[in-house]
């Protein structure tokens, strides 16, 4: 009987995909005007929300420096929702960080906080 290999690249690399089932949604661990519910993660980014975007900018793996370029938070935003499996948009994570960006940048951190522990 004849014995088939695997993978025919021999270098034990095959160039099949690997298919996986999509997990089911998540949400938000809190809403997004919950700013409240951590007071140390509400201080820090209504006073010194640079800060507090930097921390976790280094926390979630990117450059500590990486807030300071225009709309990267927006993009992280959107970045952690794809992690996550939170369900939104683009447009969503713009209009958030337009028009509530300390609550937005508040409620990033209390997710961090809840997945990464």
């Amino acid at each position: 009987m004849e014995k088939k290999e695997a993978c025919k690249s021999g270098y034990g690399v095959c160039d099949r995909a690997v298919m996986s089932q999509p997990s089911t949604p998540a949400k938000w661990n809190s809403r997004i005007l919950d700013c409240c519910i951590d007071r140390r993660v509400c201080l820090c980014g209504t006073f010194c929300s640079m800060c507090l975007a930097c921390q976790m900018a280094e926390r979630y793996g990117e450059c500590f420096c990486l807030p300071l370029l225009p709309i990267t938070m927006m993009m992280m935003r959107t970045s952690m929702r794809e992690r996550y499996n939170i369900p939104g948009s683009l447009i969503d994570d713009w209009a958030v960080h337009m028009f509530c960006g300390p609550c937005a940048l508040c409620q990033m951190a209390r997710e961090m906080k809840h997945q990464l522990g």
